[in-house]
């Protein structure tokens, strides 16, 4: 299989620069590519990023992406309509298009530049997963193109985290039985983050809250929760925030601070306390990665204690839409 920093390498050399990144997929395909589009929006000097449901992107592809841009795109099966047209549409363009998927053979194969395989089953290695793949295109193209200071640092980082995930499964499980138990009959949650951990409260919100166990919620930046969601906040209403252990943390503690005076019925995933805060300035970008690694377990034991599980649908993959 190619290697990441060979695609950027060969890439650069036929284009020489690249002026933007697009990040395109749909629902936990996209969400995955966050903490890649919050690095290059973070480090840049001069690439531009961006974030885009495929067929947003497709209705509505920014003038920007030409010649000298890269489209990343991923959809597991490789079969997702709007993505194979986005990543079509993105390379008659002109763009340079890298396709992730965990099905090799499929209609992406054709629609793409380059594809690289993902792997999301434990016990992968973490580094080989759709989000760190994305993370690890941004990185070496920001270290290719505009020789980053912090490259050695995040490459450092994927086998950090690889090397904590398994002792923070076993670490989270009595949370996770306390969250299920608190959380088994509740109609709606909200989940908070700031950071890449807002990637990882949009995700839990609307693929495992909304999509798997049909429970009414919306994501809330902690950012903007002082500027109309904290109204309503009463003493049992349901949050799950995923702290960030960077720059923005100070966001998650005012936060916090505000539920601690009128909420009872908060729910706290804090990487630092994995360890994750070890990885100096740069642990921010991993936060989300190392939250979706962990919090599955989470959501297996609120699927069995509610007797739905996970891959109960109503709609998806049985009808046309």
């Amino acid at each position: 299989m190619i290697k990441v920093e060979e695609i950027i390498r060969e890439i650069l050399e036929a284009k020489r620069e690249i002026y933007n990144i697009s990040f395109v997929g749909c629902g936990g395909s996209l969400v995955g590519f966050y903490p890649a589009y919050y690095y290059v929006t973070k480090e840049a000097k001069k690439i531009a990023a961006y974030y885009i449901s495929s067929n947003e992107f497709v209705h509505d592809m920014p003038k920007s992406v030409g010649v000298n841009s890269i489209v990343v795109v991923a959809t597991r099966r490789g079969n997702t309509p709007e993505t194979v047209e986005a990543a079509r549409l993105a390379k008659e363009a002109g763009a340079s298009v890298i396709g992730l998927a965990f099905v090799e053979e499929s209609e992406l194969n054709t629609a793409v530049d380059y594809l690289i395989k993902f792997y999301d089953v434990d016990p992968d290695p973490f580094e080989t997963g759709k989000g760190e793949l994305g993370l690890r295109i941004a990185v070496e193209l920001l270290h290719q193109s505009e020789q980053c200071t912090n490259y050695d640092q995040m490459i450092g980082g994927f086998t950090a985290v690889n090397g904590l995930i398994a002792e923070a499964k076993k670490r989270a499980v009595p949370q996770a039985i306390k969250f299920s138990l608190d959380c088994k009959n509740d109609t709606v949650i909200y989940t908070m983050g700031s950071g890449t951990a807002w990637g990882s409260a949009h995700q839990e919100s609307i693929c495992i809250f909304m999509e798997m166990q049909w429970i009414n919620s919306s994501v809330i930046h902690t950012g903007e929760f002082f500027h109309g969601p904290f109204e309503i906040t009463d003493p049992d209403t349901a949050f799950l925030l995923f702290k960030s252990t960077g720059k923005t943390r100070e966001l998650d503690d005012r936060v916090i601070k505000f539920l601690d005076q009128y909420n009872n019925h908060t729910i706290i995933l804090d990487a630092k306390e994995y360890g994750v805060d070890q990885l100096g300035e740069v642990s921010e970008y991993f936060d989300a990665l190392f939250y979706n690694a962990i919090i599955g377990v989470y959501n297996d034991l609120l699927a069995d204690i509610r007797n739905h599980p996970l891959d109960k649908r109503k709609y998806m993959w049985k009808y046309n839409y």
